[in-house]
């Protein structure tokens, strides 16, 4: 059985990531994302690249804004594929498409291809959910059952399709393809280690003819460690509210914010911080709710539990300048990660920067065009440019990492268990795929490892 591989997006990077499989004569899409920087027609995958072949279908792995952002436009050129996903993905495609149309409009891209936002309307948000099947994990799905293919007269093996838990966010999930006795794995987004909400990934273990893995953090041999980052942040929190400030911490809506809530609160639990006000705001709260709806459908660390449990102030964005926070020691726990202009964050840090006894924690990865990143190479006390503005750091600052990404260890781990025949090293920096194609070669020198570039098709029987 012949199959193809062709990434419409993510090659060497983490973009519009989005890969295509042929499998047996069945074309399946998997995910379709919005570029984090780009805004011309490198923003969306590159649908041109499967123009001539059969595509039937398409999996969502999960909500994050790379994945998911796309999704508009791949259903403008792809108006017929049945729309698969899990069902907490399912739930979050609304919220989330709110976010990018919105984002979408503030950027206002003029390199775009034309009639590239058609279906990037409010009005239609609502509306995309609608069209996916949402599945639970290891639910078997039949996506071909190998007859002729009307009107085409191509054949298709039988072909069956599983979901797996990823524990990257809520809902997320790797795709199990298998036909004509051969298995091909494509893991998305993964964690394997657990994190405060999400007890791992669960991944058949397997032999796979072919896995097609992230590799995020492929380079980082030596990752911090939870416990200690914990430790850290409990020790950043103390120094700051035990001088009477506050702490703010920007956080991603989706994942980060439920994770470092969850964190925060054990912290409290354990009495290693004190039982301070926490503010949350924006739609993170709604992605919180689908959370909850969650609890014991999906796997938890702990089965039941509700992050709206946690005592929580709401943040109502016209009085965000003035909240109580500016007088009492708090936590601040707000979208956008990367201090986005215009975002909560973004608004606030500028305040924050202001008082002296304050602090801001970054959460995670800063892209370098982010007003984040510029807040990171900042110098107390000295000017610097924060979105092209000049300002001066007067708060306390410093870094955290909480990854949603496998360490390099634990991806390496899971390619050595499945012992594929064909290695896909995507959703990653070169120096990232090299690393760990590197590691992979030493071990498994029968594996054929694939860097694959983008648009460029990639043949193999299985």
């Amino acid at each position: 059985m012949n199959v193809e591989v062709v990434m419409l997006g993510g090659a060497e990077e983490i973009g519009a990531n989005s890969c295509y499989v042929n499998v047996g004569g069945t074309g399946v899409i998997i995910d379709a994302g919005l570029h984090p920087r780009r805004r011309d027609k490198m923003a969306f995958p590159q649908m041109q690249y499967v123009q001539d072949k059969p595509v039937d279908v398409f999996v969502l792995t999960h909500a994050h804004t790379d994945h998911l952002g796309g999704v508009p436009y791949l259903m403008k050129a792809q108006p017929n594929l049945r729309m698969i996903a899990t069902r907490p993905t399912r739930d979050l495609v609304e919220v989330m498409l709110r976010g990018t149309i919105k984002l979408l409009q503030l950027d206002n891209p003029d390199e775009l291809p034309p009639g590239a936002l058609s279906l990037y309307d409010r009005s239609l948000a609502d509306k995309f959910s609608m069209v996916f099947e949402g599945f639970a994990y290891k639910d078997p799905i039949t996506i071909t059952d190998g007859e002729w293919s009307t009107g085409e007269g191509r054949t298709r093996e039988a072909l069956t399709m599983t979901l797996h838990d990823a524990a990257h966010i809520i809902g997320s999930a790797g795709v199990l393809m298998e036909a004509g006795g051969a298995a091909i794995m494509h893991t998305g987004d993964v964690q394997f280690a657990k994190q405060a909400l999400l007890p791992g990934a669960s991944f058949p273990r397997h032999h796979m003819d072919a896995l097609i893995i992230e590799t995020t953090n492929g380079a980082d041999e030596n990752p911090r460690n939870y416990k200690q980052e914990k430790d850290r942040l409990a020790q950043f929190i103390n120094e700051i509210t035990g001088n009477n400030g506050s702490v703010l911490l920007p956080v991603f809506a989706l994942g980060k914010t439920q994770e470092v809530l969850k964190i925060v609160y054990n912290l409290m639990n354990a009495g290693k911080i004190p039982r301070l006000p926490v503010y949350t705001g924006g739609m993170s709260r709604r992605i919180s709710q689908i959370y909850d709806r969650y609890c014991y459908a999906v796997p938890r660390v702990e089965p039941g539990f509700e992050l709206g449990d946690i005592p929580q102030i709401s943040i109502a964005y016209d009085e965000m300048l003035s909240g109580k926070y500016f007088t009492q020691p708090s936590i601040v726990i707000i979208s956008s990660g990367m201090l986005n202009v215009g975002s909560p964050s973004y608004q606030l840090a500028q305040r924050w920067m202001e008082i002296s006894h304050f602090g801001i924690g970054m959460m995670g990865y800063q892209d370098p065009s982010a007003p984040g990143y510029d807040l990171l190479q900042s110098e107390r006390g000295k000017p610097f440019l924060l979105a092209g503005k000049k300002v001066t750091r007067k708060c306390h600052l410093d870094k955290f990492r909480f990854s949603a990404h496998s360490p390099r260890e634990m991806l390496l781990d899971y390619i050595f268990d499945v012992k594929p025949n064909h290695l896909f090293l995507i959703h990653g920096e070169t120096e990232a795929a090299e690393s760990i194609g590197l590691a992979v070669k030493e071990n498994l020198p029968l594996t054929k490892v694939y860097i694959p570039a983008l648009g460029k098709s990639y043949h193999f029987e299985v």
